[in-house]
Parts: C-alpha cells; structure tokens; sequence
C-alpha cells in the first residue's frame, strides 16, 4: 500500500511539472495580433483598415497593414475597379512605460490612382508613414503621416504625389470617453501635368470637435466633425469621419 501511494505521488508530481513547464511555454510563446479599422469620410469615402503585428525577441514588433480604398474615383469611375489598395509594413516600438507607441512604416500603392495610365499599376507609389499614440490616465493622443510617392513612369505621364496627415488629440474624462479635436488634410503634391506645369492641390483640410468612445477589449468608436478650411476641388464646407476600431 504504502509503494502504491509513493508511486501516486511521484506520478502526480510529474504531471505538475510537465503542466507548468506547458503553462510557461504558453506565457512565453509570441503573440501575433490583428485587428481591423473601419472607416467612413465624407470625402474619401468607405475605407476598411486591417493592422497586424508579431512579436518579437528584440525591443520592438514586426507590423504590416493593408488599406482599401473603395471609393471609385480613386481607381476607374466607370466599373469601379482597379481603386487604390495599399500594403505595407513596419516596427512598432514602446516607451514611457508602454503608454507611447511609436510604428513607423513603409508601405506600397497599386491601382491607377497615381498616374494617367490605364490599368492596373502593381507598385505604382512608395509610402513611407509614421503612427504614434500616446495613452495614459489624462491624455488620449494618436496622429499620422504619410507621403505617396509615385515612381511608376514618371518620365513619360502625368503622376501625382499624395500628402496625408491627420491628428487626434484627446482628454479622458472617464473611463470610456475621450473628448477632444480632430485635424486632417490632403493633398495632391508635385502634381506633373505636361500641359500645365507642376502644381498642388488642396483636396481638403479638416478641423473640428472629436469624440471617442473605449469599448471592451481594446474595442473604439469616434466620431469627429467641423469645418473644412481649404479646398481646391470644391469639397463641401463641413466634413465627418467616423471610425470604429475592432480587434480580433
């Protein structure tokens, strides 16, 4: 009896090691996320986001996203296709105790959004972009950059370049909701007409009130609406945007 319950206890004794030496592989192993951004403009139009990062040994992530344009004039009006998609990847970094978040980028156009060419442009601009965020007990803060740099042809067509920038600064004034504002413009830059010369086009500046709302697991809806300054493509005199991020 008594080899029996040394025997039960040495057996119970490795299985606990075993669960614990599993449990800590799984506390170690890296984590892989992805995440979707919805997105509705009231210039651009409907824009799903999907963002992704893996971890990794080092101080930083590995992370890549993929934009779809969807609205039709950024590709052909007539049958709605070849709008602009956007691929890409980058580094995430954390600083300040994690509530910094720093991911600059490089990312790739394709479409016929950049150029006068007909048909599908495989690689048709470079985007190099930058993310920040900054999250702690009072400030909510994201911002964006992005330059789209045609390299398709530029010898032989019209191109254009593309400027975007947007800014959400943001005050917590509870758990769940952040007030602040929001800033946002676009523009074609370096625009080479072989008519009418280089020039830019202001397609819109946004500026006005946002408000964001911190759902469950990392789950955020925001809304943000006002004037739009500047415009030299007559967009309207007041905008919106509504996001809603969702991660899986």
């Amino acid at each position: 009896m008594k080899k029996i319950i040394i025997l039960f206890v040495a057996l119970f004794m490795q299985y606990s090691l075993i669960q614990a030496q599993e449990e800590t592989k799984q506390e170690t192993k890296k984590k892989a996320n992805l995440a979707v951004k919805v997105i509705q403009n009231s210039v651009a139009g409907f824009s799903p986001l999907f963002v992704g990062s893996f971890e990794t040994n080092k101080n930083f992530d590995i992370t890549f996203y993929s934009m779809f344009w969807t609205n039709t004039s950024f590709g052909n009006v007539n049958s709605g296709s070849d709008q602009l998609l956007e691929t890409g990847m980058g580094l995430g970094f954390k600083a300040a105790d994690n509530k910094l978040y720093l991911n600059p980028g490089i990312g790739l156009a394709h479409g016929k959004f950049f150029s006068t060419l007909e048909g599908t442009q495989i690689a048709e601009a470079v985007i190099p972009n930058f993310f920040l965020a900054y999250h702690d007990n009072i400030f909510d803060i994201e911002g964006y950059v992005a330059y789209y740099k045609s390299i398709r042809d530029r010898e032989t067509i019209d191109t254009r370049d593309l400027f975007l920038l947007w800014a959400a600064p943001g005050v917590n004034i509870s758990k769940r909701v952040v007030v602040g504002a929001f800033f946002e413009e676009l523009a074609f830059m370096n625009l080479e007409n072989k008519t009418v010369g280089n020039k830019n086009t202001q397609v819109y500046r946004f500026l006005g009130p946002s408000v964001k709302l911190k759902l469950d697991n990392g789950m955020a809806f925001r809304f943000s609406g006002g004037a739009n300054l500047v415009s030299d493509v007559g967009a309207s005199d007041e905008f919106y945007k509504v996001s809603a991020f969702i991660p899986f």
